[in-house]
């Protein structure tokens, strides 16, 4: 999704730089400057919607996830807190970062004016945020992917013990109830 993201963004500075003819109409019309902010203003409306809804899969696929762990793991608490940790990561930026995020960056597209000192800090601390918080779900999932891998080879470990135990079993018992009723 992230390059998805800055792809948008650097699509405005192609288009401009080699226009199709109608397109190059339009730039006439309106004027380069004015086009360049139009296009920019498209970009950051795509992304934002791109964002909206990759969280709202997210949020569904952490859903499912925590369901299989629950399910598949033994109800092993570890796996069940990191999920939680990457679902609220997701609930956060989500019903927190984003709608804000939108807002402020609607704010900051076509300047002058919008785009006091005050307004720019806002919107790049709250990209920051959703970076920071994108990095953390990241780590998170590592830590589980991780742990999981781990513990399916334990697994496979210990069963294979409890095969080799029944291949090869001690049969002195038997041996031992054979002297004793000698």
């Amino acid at each position: 999704m992230a390059f998805v993201v800055l792809q948008n963004l650097h699509s405005a500075a192609s288009l401009m730089s080699s226009p199709a003819a109608p397109v190059a109409s339009m730039i006439k019309l309106l004027g380069p400057d004015q086009m360049v902010l139009l296009l920019h203003h498209q970009a950051a409306e795509q992304n934002r919607n791109i964002i909206y809804v990759w969280q709202q899969a997210q949020i569904v696929l952490g859903l499912v996830m925590g369901g299989c762990l629950y399910f598949a793991t033994q109800k092993r608490m570890l796996s069940l807190v990191l999920c939680g940790i990457m679902l609220s990561l997701v609930l956060f930026q989500f019903w927190a970062i984003t709608p804000e995020m939108a807002y402020r960056g609607r704010e900051t597209d076509f300047p002058p004016g919008s785009t006091t000192s005050s307004n720019m800090i806002r919107a790049s601390l709250l990209y920051e945020m959703l970076v920071v918080t994108e990095v953390l779900k990241l780590v998170v999932g590592g830590i589980l992917a991780s742990y999981l891998f781990a513990f399916r080879i334990s697994r496979k470990r210990n069963g294979r013990h409890e095969i080799e135990a029944i291949d090869n079993p001690d049969h002195g018992h038997i041996n031992r109830r054979v002297r004793a009723s000698d």
